[in-house]
């Protein structure tokens, strides 16, 4: 840790603060389910790779969807039939499940916390710190936060969805610094996205914290900051965690 003082922490959300509930697998599985389709949670996370290899191949790489209803619409409709196809199911792609399983994911009900979230907001609020949300997600994400119980912790919530922008565009993060007064400097963002979240914040000199939660960044030790947990974050702003 530099001696420079950290008086802002900005944070990303999905995978981050918030999950989908169970989790992203197993809301695909219920939903499969109660439509016929024999698809559990291991089903859907063995898929997964297949798609986003297939989101890597498109035009726009699956980036820039999050601007604009009518992209993001488009966007997780092709994602949810790409899913049906890669389990088996390629006819189903074609009904009306893609739609349902895109208001599944919409519905604020659909996520929770983490369970280190909420403490260390409240250790970094408490130390006088200003917090930030910079995410690349629709703009229903403010609606999200206050369901969630987390919206008053954040002086500024800077929201692709809202500003036309999406990480690591260097524009959202000048944007947010800007919003809360903040030197770069002086500022962490937290995400689990290398490419969007650490290089993004960077490129405008905020340091950028790796969020690795599922240890996959693990056999690259060095190659960029990494926290495990967001109760790392206490020593990292040169806080006492709480016991």
């Amino acid at each position: 840790m530099s001696q420079t003082t950290i008086r802002t922490v900005f944070f990303d959300v999905g995978g981050t603060l918030a999950h989908p509930h169970p989790s992203f697998h197993a809301l695909i599985a219920q939903v499969c389910q109660r439509n016929g389709l024999a698809v559990t949670a291991q089903d859907a996370e063995r898929a997964e790779p297949a798609v986003w290899a297939r989101i890597a191949q498109r035009d726009d790489g699956g980036r820039g969807f999050s601007v604009s209803v009518d992209r993001s619409r488009a966007f997780w409709l092709w994602v949810y039939q790409t899913f049906l196809a890669e389990l088996g199911y390629a006819s189903a792609a074609k009904t009306e499940l893609p739609q349902r399983l895109l208001e599944t994911f919409v519905r604020l009900e659909s996520y929770r916390l983490y369970e280190d979230a909420l403490p260390a907001l409240r250790l970094l609020r408490r130390a006088g710190l200003t917090l930030g949300v910079i995410s690349n997600w629709e703009e229903w994400l403010e609606r999200l936060m206050v369901r969630l119980g987390i919206r008053d912790f954040f002086d500024v919530a800077v929201i692709s969805g809202r500003e036309g922008l999406e990480k690591p565009d260097p524009a959202i993060f000048l944007r947010a610094l800007e919003s809360a007064g903040a030197r770069p400097e002086e500022a962490l963002h937290v995400g689990d996205s290398v490419r969007d979240d650490v290089e993004g914040a960077g490129a405008v000199g905020i340091r950028g914290i790796l969020l690795d939660r599922t240890g996959k960044y693990s056999s690259e030790p060095g190659s960029f900051p990494s926290i495990r947990s967001l109760d790392e974050l206490a020593a990292l702003v040169g806080l006492e965690p709480e016991v």
